[in-house]
């Protein structure tokens, strides 16, 4: 039996015939031919038993009891003769992995070697080192785990050259705000109803994806309904601010195409941008109150105003009657008194209209309050539905009272802890003052991000990144001449 062991190396057991304990074991390392002794595991292929070095593949010779190097495989596999893992895909096929890049290697027959590594370079450095998985799910289609995730690889379309295969959907990764500081809407597009915003936060920022692992040239193009008058330019950009946008429902329309060719289907996010506190239902309602407060009190001040205006005039002629009386007594003439009789006659006239005029005013207003009477209660709010009975009562009210009156507006730590089981222990254990955001940034450098992803994942700029790797260095007294993600890497 053989095992081997990252750090401890490679050791042969012979068991006794009862297969109950080790009768003897064997240590390899340079003096047997190994290059090294860590880093060697061991791989069935095809019925042969060969080890995996840094100086790549090596079988054994039970004769001389030595290693040496299977130059036959290595001649053929080029970079991917250092490849630290190997798993079997079927029908003489496998899977070399070497340190994060993947390729097929079909072994035809001795001596012929098919290597397929090109249509796998999308995933170059996407794997998780050390812990790479490939899992066969069906006679033609793999599973392949990623740091985010999972990849389907489909045999069959890549051996029939099938690049047409429909485009996924383009993902509405998140909706922030983005008014005076970020802040998250929405991280999954739309669960039912459309998402609902603030109007003093109608400033918004909407990111989207195309979850598509091939090499191509993906552009984008969107539409805003409610809003745009047409669709965008194709554009590789990944994300769309929207600002100052009115109240009312919006529709966020998005569909990617790759290599000038295929088209997605559209993917669609609604959202709602409430109206303001002045524009709401209660404050429409008290609009609608005052307007009729004012109108009736409006009425009664021009009520009042008329019956000072009929008793002046009513004063008035009583006081040309009389003085007509007067001056009838004393004319004696009759064609004296019937001039004054007829010019009396005449303003009596003009200011009878003037009363009629009048009138017809108040009768127009009490019309008007009628017509109001049977006009609010078909008053409808933004959905549609009818005021509510008491409002209705309270108008109402006040409504009758004038006409009958007397007078008249609330996914990292779990997975890279899988991945890297003991990487936080040692951290915290060797340097107990980091804090939380000090830990991510190790993962991230841990991981080889670059700074501009770092600064997405953290929300800062490149400067605050740079702050904090010089501040985290400082914390982990790395030497100088040390490089820090190198430092964290070995960890």
């Amino acid at each position: 039996i053989w095992v081997s062991h990252a750090y401890k190396g490679l050791y042969k057991l012979t068991l006794t015939p009862d297969l109950k304990a080790a009768k003897n074991i064997q240590f390899y390392d340079e003096t047997n031919g190994l290059p090294s002794s860590f880093n060697i595991n061991m791989f069935n292929v095809e019925n042969k038993l060969i080890f995996s070095s840094d100086a790549g593949f090596l079988v054994y010779d039970e004769i001389s009891n030595r290693f040496s190097k299977y130059d036959v495989l290595n001649n053929k596999l080029g970079s991917f003769s250092t490849s630290n893992k190997i798993i079997s895909a079927g029908l003489k096929k496998y899977w070399f992995i070497n340190h994060g890049k993947m390729s097929l290697v079909h072994l035809v027959e001795p001596g012929k070697i098919q290597v397929d590594s090109s249509k796998f370079s999308i995933l170059d450095g996407r794997m998780v080192q050390y812990y790479e998985n490939i899992s066969q799910i069906s006679s033609k289609i793999y599973l392949i785990s990623v740091d985010d995730g999972f990849v389907i690889y489909n045999a069959t379309n890549a051996e029939s050259g099938n690049q047409k295969s429909a485009l996924p959907v383009v993902l509405i990764r998140k909706v922030e705000d983005i008014t005076d500081k970020y802040a998250t809407i929405s991280e999954n597009g739309n669960d039912g109803d459309p998402v609902e915003i603030s109007f003093s936060r109608n400033n918004v920022r909407i990111s989207y994806s195309l979850p598509y692992y091939r090499q191509a040239k993906v552009k984008f193009q969107y539409f805003l309904e409610g809003y745009s008058k047409q669709w965008s330019d194709w554009s590789s950009a990944t994300q769309k601010d929207f600002t100052n946008l009115g109240r009312g429902t919006y529709k966020f329309k998005v569909r990617a195409k790759i290599n000038e060719g295929a088209v997605s289907e559209v993917t669609t996010f609604e959202f709602k941008v409430l109206p303001p506190w002045y524009g709401s239902n209660w404050a429409i309602s008290f609009y609608l109150l005052a307007g009729i407060i004012a109108l009736i009190a409006g009425k009664r001040i021009y009520e009042a105003k008329l019956g000072k205006d009929q008793q002046a005039i009513s004063n008035k002629l009583q006081a040309e009657k009389d003085e007509f009386l007067k001056k009838e007594a004393e004319l004696t003439e009759k064609q004296i008194i019937k001039i004054q009789t007829e010019k009396l006659q005449a303003e009596l006239a003009s200011k009878n209209r003037e009363l009629a005029n009048s009138a017809m005013s108040l009768v127009y207003k009490n019309e008007l309050l009628q017509k109001l009477s049977e006009e609010i209660t078909k008053v409808k709010d933004e959905t549609g539905k009818k005021l509510p009975e008491d409002q209705l009562r309270k108008i109402q009210k006040v409504i009758d009272e004038g006409m009958n009156d007397e007078r008249d507006w609330n996914l990292f730590e779990s997975s890279f802890n899988e991945a890297h089981e003991s990487f936080f222990k040692k951290l915290k254990a060797n340097h107990p003052d980091l804090v939380p955001n000090d830990l991510k940034l190790c993962a991230y450098l841990h991981m080889n991000m670059s700074s501009k992803e770092m600064a997405s994942l953290l929300n800062i700029s490149l400067r605050g990144v740079e702050i904090r790797r010089y501040r985290l260095r400082k914390k982990l007294e790395v030497p100088h001449d040390k490089n820090l993600t190198e430092f964290l890497m070995e960890l």
